[in-house]
């Protein structure tokens, strides 16, 4: 494929990340291990081919697309691309409307590969085209890190803001660029080489502040030679700087993870394959089962989406710290990566110089789940990747380097109900919540405040809280969009007032929106109480995905999204589907997140808005109980129970 396209584009400027064998690329700039630094005046070429292996490798090339020439025709390839995606079909920004644009064609010449080519009639920045396409590989959402403008310096600087086209490259001694008028970043990180590190002392991660030429004093990282094994001693060795706990002790040592592309997104519940172990095969860290190669990852650490897809259907990986490839932070990044995107990990231990990882991801790996049990698999899974997300992601990242910490959204609870004696636990399950900020908004639906089991609910809810009362004639979507029009947070979540919702249940629904992009984020009911014959059923259902339909129960939504589609409609019924078609045929996503977090209580049909028979919730299981039976997540041992 590469051959096919250098031979149409001959003479074309070329650039790639991301491909190890680069035979047919003579005199091409690999992004990845050639220092550009930026021009006085932009370059003019006719054309440019940008090659990536996998879209993650693409948005470290759009992080540097001010680098990029100027050019008539922009080719766009990506070699690896997982099944998963849709067709890349780049938008152009409003400020970039691509006036010169006469032709743009996107195309799959063979099987995981994405071709965009774009051509215009005069000379146009071919890194817009570049940031468009990696921009539509994740999903067409604002491409924006919740951190200072940042400027980015060195071999691999790009690994630390994937994806920002806001970032602004630097020469590697400075000074940041002007950008219309003002200084390009706030903050500025360079990656340094070993001998500019400690160039005369012998294997260190610490060293002199290089020369740079700005006022601002960058904060600085080695690149991957600087802590190879090579330089620094295998682990063990009485001159090497790994017997120093302090080495690599912290996460913000280590590039973060790219979460737009390596997340739980397509997780699998039942895989079809047995377990793998890591291990170095050709001088890569690699997943080998059954002694084949399933992916290796790059020399980096990286990993991508593409590695993430191969080994979705692996039951779980074994990590062997003796084959750690190239060095600890290569070992740190891999592990870190696949337990973002929620691949089961296990190992023995965790040694000292892999620190970086985080006191909670090294306890996680060293748990010994029976992973031969798909619901023992999943919890872990989540465990893993609750901590790495938060811990390994870019956001969390640029904090742990010195940035403000950007102020924690609110999620506004619609509470309506008409039943007095479900408010009492309708309110403590929201008081469960925890790790994010939230204000209730209960709508009382024909029931007076004053009642005792309401007045007395109310008294012992430790937490913001807005009640009102609503008339009973009043259908369910007006009662909802009364109580939204009394909330200020940022998101709505509506619950029902007789599920069960775990402690984390809400702060994973805020995760999985960080990562989708998603409009809406809910679940499905995964797990099923039937109170009327006291059972408790473990449905099959597809998470983790891009979807048209998740439980009422469950929706936590945009506060400009719901205002865009003018919120419920005014119905006694089917306020939720109504709701989210609406959302849909306006161009809006849904996103169904892992349902471990919620159990939907199923009585008599009458007492239900959503009118199902039992009969249906027995069907298509996983498994069933007797009596109640919520899984290790939901943390019900000390609540109120059936």
């Amino acid at each position: 494929m590469i051959e096919r396209l250098l031979a149409e584009l001959r003479g074309a400027r070329v650039f790639f990340a991301g491909i190890d064998d680069s035979t047919h690329l003579h005199g091409a700039v690999d992004l990845d291990r050639d220092l550009l630094e930026p021009h006085a005046e932009p370059e003019r070429c006719r054309d440019v081919l940008v090659l990536a292996m996998t879209p993650a490798d693409l948005r470290r090339i759009a992080t540097l697309h001010k680098l990029l020439p100027q050019a008539e025709r922009v080719v766009v390839a990506v070699l690896d691309t997982p099944a998963s995606h849709p067709a890349p079909v780049p938008t152009p920004t409003p400020a970039h409307r691509w006036r010169a644009l006469t032709d743009l064609r996107v195309h799959q010449p063979k099987n995981r590969v994405w071709v965009v080519d774009a051509r215009f009639s005069a000379a146009t920045p071919a890194g817009r085209t570049v940031a468009a396409t990696a921009r539509a590989f994740a999903g067409h959402r604002l491409d924006v890190i919740a951190a200072p403008a940042a400027a980015i310096a060195g071999v691999g600087a790009a690994d630390w803001r994937p994806g920002d086209p806001n970032a602004t490259p630097a020469e590697v001694g400075g000074p940041v660029p002007e950008r219309v008028g003002a200084p390009g970043g706030d903050v500025v990180l360079r990656t340094l080489a070993a001998d500019v590190l400690d160039p005369d002392s012998g294997p260190s991660l610490t060293a002199p502040e290089a020369g740079w030429a700005g006022a601002e004093t960058p904060i600085e990282r080695p690149a991957l030679e600087a802590v190879s094994w090579e330089r620094l001693g295998r682990p063990g060795m009485a001159a090497s700087p790994l017997t120093d706990p302090d080495v690599l002790a912290e996460p913000s040592m280590i590039p973060p993870v790219d979460e737009r592309l390596v997340n739980p997104q397509g997780f699998v519940t039942t895989p079809s394959r047995g377990m793998a172990s890591l291990a170095e095969r050709d001088g890569r860290w690699s997943v080998l089962l059954d002694g084949k190669v399933v992916t290796s990852f790059a020399e980096s650490g990286g990993v991508t989406d593409a590695d993430v897809a191969r080994l979705r259907q692996i039951r779980g990986v074994e990590v062997d710290w003796r084959h750690a490839h190239s060095g600890p932070l290569t070992a740190v990044r891999v592990l870190a990566g696949l337990s973002a995107a929620g691949v089961p990990l296990v190992a023995d231990t965790v040694p000292r110089w892999a620190g970086a990882l985080g006191d909670e991801l090294a306890a996680l790996l060293t748990r010994t789940p029976d992973l031969s049990d798909e619901l023992r698999r999943e919890e872990h899974s989540i465990l893993l990747r609750r901590a790495a997300l938060r811990t390994h992601g870019v956001a969390a990242r640029w904090e742990q380097l010195g940035a403000p910490a950007p102020a924690p959204p609110l999620t506004s609870v619609l509470l309506a109900t008409r039943r007095t004696d479900m408010v009492a636990f309708a309110l403590g399950q929201i008081a469960r919540q925890r790790g994010a900020g939230l204000e209730v908004v209960l709508a009382l639906h024909g029931v007076p405040q004053g009642h005792p089991d309401v007045a007395a609910a109310i008294a012992a809810f430790d937490g913001p809280l807005t009640v009102f009362e609503a008339d009973r004639r009043a259908v369910f979507g007006e009662v909802l969009n009364l109580a939204a029009a009394r909330a200020a947070g940022s998101f709505l979540l509506k619950m029902d007032d007789d599920d069960w919702y775990g402690p984390d249940f809400l702060a994973d629904l805020l995760l999985a929106h960080s990562y989708s992009g998603a409009q809406v984020v809910g679940t499905v009911p995964e797990f099923v109480y039937l109170s009327s014959i006291d059972v408790t059923v473990h449905r099959r259902q597809v998470t983790e995905q891009i979807t048209s339909f998740v439980a009422g129960g469950t929706i936590l939504v945009e506060r400009s999204a719901f205002q865009a589609v003018g919120g419920f409609r005014p119905l006694p019924r089917s306020v939720d589907t109504q709701f989210q078609e609406a959302l849909q045929a306006a161009g809006g996503q849904i996103y169904r997140t892992h349902g471990l977090g919620y159990i939907l209580r199923r009585g008599p049909a009458a007492n239900h808005t959503w009118q199902e028979p039992i009969g249906t919730f027995l069907q298509r299981n996983r498994r069933q109980w007797r009596g109640f039976r919520p899984n290790a997540l939901m943390a019900l041992e000390e609540s109120p129970l059936p």
